[in-house]
């Protein structure tokens, strides 16, 4: 794949934006019943925003029927990030690293005539197919930090994706606003992810052909 076909954690596009957040969880141990809700299809979005929405923690999860690598593919392709990611107009590769292990990624969001664009550069280092991690770099944040994971479920023929992300605008955004944005485009963009990542896998199939007798 090529430099600017892999680009890092697509997550800060969308309703974390609107997120200003000084806790951070480290650990997001998924309920029984939580882990059925994603078996039958459901996202999951939850936060803590505390006061006028000046600190919070967002977190965000889905089941994906799709292997992690096909996943970790989906998610770090620029080009399919800006088929699926909310307002995202503008995602490109900066930097990688020899070994792909990391990569500096600018990108750029824009919600309308309500709201400024936002650019910003960070890093994501990557745990092939396990793990990416996120860190801001400069632009339009104080602060832009964050994790995916990857948990191979059904004998690793689906994926548990789990989002986590702590993130300080250099701009203030009415409560009310951030509110319904989270609710809107997070889980439009998990669901998006899975959308993708279930289509590649699709492809997978299709290109191993019929199974032997």
């Amino acid at each position: 794949m090529s430099t600017h076909g892999r680009v890092a954690v697509l997550l800060l596009l969308v309703a974390p934006l609107f997120l200003p957040t000084d806790s951070w969880s480290a650990d997001w141990a998924l309920s029984e019943a939580e882990l059925a809700r994603l078996g039958d299809g459901g996202v999951l979005v939850t936060s803590e925003v505390a006061g006028d929405g000046v600190e919070g923690d967002v977190r965000a999860a889905v089941q994906i029927g799709a292997t992690p690598e096909q996943v970790f593919k989906t998610l770090t392709d620029c080009a399919q990030a800006l088929e699926f990611v909310p307002h995202l107009v503008r995602c490109t590769v900066l930097e990688t690293a020899p070994d792909h292990s990391w990569q500096v990624v600018e990108q750029q969001v824009y919600y309308g005539w309500f709201m400024p664009r936002a650019s910003y550069v960070f890093r994501a280092d990557y745990e092939r197919f396990e793990r990416i991690r996120h860190r801001n770099l400069r632009g339009d944040f104080r602060e832009n930090d964050g994790i995916w994971e990857f948990r191979p479920v059904r004998g690793g023929a689906a994926t548990i994706v789990t989002y986590r992300l702590r993130l300080v605008p250099r701009f203030r955004v009415p409560h009310w606003l951030m509110r319904s944005t989270l609710m809107r485009d997070l889980p439009a963009m998990m669901r998006g992810l899975r959308a993708h990542a279930e289509h590649r896998a699709g492809l997978a199939v299709a290109a191993a052909g019929p199974a032997g007798p």
